[in-house]
C-alpha cells in the first residue's frame, strides 16, 4: 500500500462515484476500480459497497477514510517541511560568540537581520571564549562562531578546516583610571606601561590571553588581577586597581566617568570581529546565514 492507493480511495470515498473520482484523478475508470479492489485485498476488508447505481462506505471504509486523510495530510506536511529545510528556511543553528563581539553591537545587528529574513530557523546561542568556539566548530557542536581575532598577531591562525568572514576591525586601546597620570596623554608609549599593574582578561585559554597582551606591549605585563568579563575588567580599572588592554569596542561599557581609553604608540595589532565556520559546511540554513553576512558586510 502506498500514498497513491490512499489518494485513489479518498477521491472515490468523497465522490461516491467511480466515474467522477476517475475524472478527478485523471485516470481511466477501470484502472481506478482495479486499484481500489487491490487496496481492499491488501487490507483484507471491504471498504466500499458497490451496486450498479450507488457506491457507499462500509463501516471499515468510513474509519479508513478518516485515517487516510490524516496520512495524506501528514505526508503533504512532511514534503513541505523537507522542501523548506532544503531551502534553509527551517532548522537550527548553534552559534558561539565572545563577550568582545557582544559589546560591539555586531552580534545583535547580524542576528536581528537574520531573524528578519529567516524567522523560522531556531538559533542556539552560547557565550564562549574564542579558543573554545574553534574547538567546538571543529567538533561540529557549533556551526557559526562570532569571535575576536588578533589581526597582525602571529599567534592567531585558524585551523585549515575553518574559514572566516571579517565583519569589523577595532584598534586596541589602553584603559586607564581617569585620574591616572598617563591619562593626560593623547597616546601612550608602550615603555610607559612597563611598571603598571595590569588587569588581564582571561577566558578558557589563559596562556594565549597572556601571550597576546605581551605581543601588544612588547614585554611581559605585571598582572595584578584577572577578570572573566569585559564589564568586570573595566570595573576594576575604574576602581584604580590597574590598567588593561582592550579593543575600542569595549569603550561602550559605561561605568560613569572613571575610565579613559588611549591609543598605544607603536602597536600594529588590531582586534577583528569575524564569523568563523567550517569550510565543508553543507547545511542550507548555515549557508543562507553566511550568504546574508557576505551581502551585509
Amino acid at each position: 500500500m502506498d500514498l497513491r492507493h490512499l489518494r485513489y480511495f479518498v477521491a472515490t470515498a468523497e465522490e461516491l462515484h467511480f466515474g467522477r473520482a476517475a475524472e478527478r484523478l485523471h485516470i481511466a475508470q477501470p484502472a481506478l476500480s482495479i486499484q481500489i479492489k487491490a487496496l481492499e485485498e491488501m487490507l483484507g476488508v471491504q471498504l466500499l459497497n458497490r451496486t450498479n447505481r450507488v457506491v457507499t462506505l462500509t463501516e471499515a471504509g468510513r474509519l479508513f477514510l478518516r485515517e487516510a486523510r490524516r496520512t495524506l495530510e501528514q505526508a503533504q506536511h512532511a514534503a513541505v517541511v523537507a522542501r523548506r529545510a532544503g531551502r534553509g528556511e527551517i532548522g537550527r543553528i548553534e552559534i558561539g560568540y565572545s563577550a568582545d563581539v557582544s559589546y560591539s553591537g555586531v552580534l545583535s545587528k547580524t542576528l536581528r537581520e537574520y531573524r528578519r529574513q529567516m524567522p523560522d530557523v531556531e538559533l542556539g546561542l552560547h557565550e564562549l571564549h574564542p579558543s573554545t568556539q574553534v574547538a567546538q566548530l571543529l567538533e561540529g557542536r557549533l556551526q557559526i562562531g562570532f569571535l575576536a581575532s588578533f589581526i597582525g598577531s602571529p599567534a592567531w591562525k585558524l585551523p585549515q578546516e575553518l574559514d572566516a568572514i571579517r565583519l569589523m576591525e577595532w584598534p586596541l586601546r589602553i584603559a586607564l583610571p581617569v585620574d591616572h597620570p598617563l591619562a593626560r596623554l593623547s597616546r601612550i608609549p608602550r615603555e610607559a606601561l612597563a611598571d603598571e599593574p595590569f588587569i588581564l582578561y582571561v577566558g578558557s585559554d589563559v596562556e594565549q590571553d597572556r601571550s597576546l597582551v605581551q605581543l601588544t606591549l612588547g614585554f611581559a605585563p605585571r598582572v595584578a588581577h584577572e577578570a572573566r568579563s569585559g564589564f568586570s575588567l573595566i570595573s576594576l580599572v575604574g576602581a584604580g586597581l590597574g590598567v588593561a588592554i582592550v579593543p575600542s569596542s569595549v569603550s561602550s561599557i559605561s561605568i560613569g566617568e572613571h575610565v579613559v581609553y588611549r591609543p598605544i604608540l607603536g602597536n600594529t595589532i588590531q582586534v577583528g570581529t569575524e564569523i568563523v565556520f567550517r569550510r565543508d559546511v553543507e547545511d542550507p540554513a548555515v549557508l543562507n546565514f553566511l550568504k546574508m553576512v557576505r551581502v551585509e558586510s
